[in-house]
């Protein structure tokens, strides 16, 4: 689900540097002209931000003590105060920006009208740091032909990292999308929890996306390391992870375990797993997982592959009655025996 947006009121952009390295803020001394170019702000934004799972401020002991939130709120409750608060904003991601591999970007903020959200439209305000410049050709007419110049600037095709706010449930900690295209340099946590300090409100896409990861990670460490199952066991239990969310809709924490696992001390395991973790909250709303079909297809299940020597992968995908393992005494040799009706 994606967002429609009337129009672009305000921009300004910031420079902010990796505080590690002292590099500083550079303010954008500006309110900047969307002239020209707001359609493509505007198409930019819609594309960018998913809008079936959403996010809300909050702080341990009131969302008001957020500065992103109040800066924000700030700016809904006044819009002459853009200027001023989109300066704070930066300097609390400056703050933030402590990781030595944390890069130094560009952060755009925008204020943004009648914004669609399930059917209505609000106010909202766009945060979208770019840390990668995108290089071009710039091609000037002038009377004598065509002058050619080497520019950069900020990518109108894809967001690095940012957060679409709505100016809805105000007391809840508002309505926010994000975009954090998480690379493996040490800033995995910092722009949600560091910096904008958010919770997921749990819907499908975040049910679903978090039971994927959980499960995966319980077959990968406690049933891997499991010498009592067989590896077509260990496959089985993932296509059935599988199975199971593609069938359903939505079902109760109890029947997902009782349908993946099959058995009581795995599936009391997994529970452990899951309490341990932490993960209760992020997995089910009520003891309910909520399925979401799009999810699952971008998901990445685990599919179980035996090695046989140096000579064969046995990848399973099912069928574990088709497959009968055996040791022949002549050959002195295992076995797989695999059943089927054709070849393709």
């Amino acid at each position: 689900m994606k967002t429609n947006i009337d129009s672009v009121s305000k921009m300004i952009v910031h420079h902010i540097g990796n505080k590690a390295n002292g590099d500083g803020v550079g303010f954008g001394g500006n309110i900047i002209s969307t002239v020209g170019i707001e359609e493509d702000i505007k198409k930019l934004i819609s594309k960018s931000f998913e809008l079936s799972d959403l996010y809300h401020f909050y702080y341990e002991s009131t969302v008001n003590l957020n500065p992103i939130y109040t800066f924000v709120k700030e700016i809904f409750a006044d819009n002459n105060s853009f200027l001023q608060q989109s300066m704070h904003i930066a300097k609390i991601l400056y703050d933030c920006s402590t990781h030595p591999k944390i890069k130094e970007g560009k952060l755009s903020i925008f204020l943004l009208h009648g914004c669609e959200l399930f059917g209505d439209k609000y106010d909202a305000v766009a945060i979208i740091k770019a840390e990668t410049t995108q290089e071009l050709l710039q091609l000037n007419r002038e009377t004598t032909g065509v002058s050619a110049v080497k520019a950069s600037g900020i990518s109108l095709s894809k967001i690095d990292k940012g957060c679409l706010i709505f100016s809805k449930g105000e007391a809840e900690g508002y309505q926010v999308a994000i975009v954090d295209n998480v690379k493996k340099n040490g800033d995995s946590k910092y722009w949600k929890d560091n910096f904008l300090h958010v919770k997921s409100y749990n819907g499908p896409r975040h049910q679903t996306s978090n039971l994927i990861s959980v499960c995966n990670d319980f077959i990968n460490t406690a049933i891997v390391a499991d010498d009592k199952l067989t590896k077509v066991e260990k496959a089985m239990i993932s296509i059935r992870a599988k199975h199971v969310l593609q069938d359903n809709d939505s079902l109760s924490v109890k029947q997902y375990m009782e349908e993946v696992f099959q058995d009581f001390v795995l599936a009391s395991r997994f529970k452990d797993f899951v309490a341990n973790q932490g993960l209760e909250d992020q997995i089910h709303q009520d003891g309910l997982i909520n399925i979401d079909k799009s999810a699952l297809k971008r998901a990445k299940t685990k599919v179980e592959t035996i090695k046989l020597d140096k000579n064969f992968d046995l990848r399973i995908y099912g069928g574990s009655e088709l497959i009968v393992k055996g040791y022949d005494d002549n050959a002195g040799m295992n076995y797989y025996k695999l059943y089927f009706e054709e070849e393709k």
